[in-house]
């Protein structure tokens, strides 16, 4: 595979974003500490949370309060 230039890479970003926020399924990026560092408008919609209510937030936010155990088996 050949070398990417700097415009194509950031074509090739630009493009990847789109798909991201086009999509209607919830794609939701994370850090290692489990904070919320992206949300896209699919996750609005599953989810019921803008972006800019969750965005920093822990992911346990997403579960009921019965179940915040179980984010470390899905994971």
């Amino acid at each position: 595979m050949e070398n990417l230039t700097s415009e194509q890479a950031e074509e090739a970003l630009f493009r990847l974003a789109a798909i991201v926020e086009s999509s209607e399924d919830a794609i939701i990026s994370k850090t290692l500490d489990g904070v919320i560092v992206s949300w896209n408008l699919g996750a609005e919609r599953i989810f019921g949370y803008k972006g800019k209510e969750v965005l920093g937030q822990h992911g346990t936010i997403l579960f009921p309060a019965d179940r915040i155990n179980e984010e470390a088996q899905i994971i």
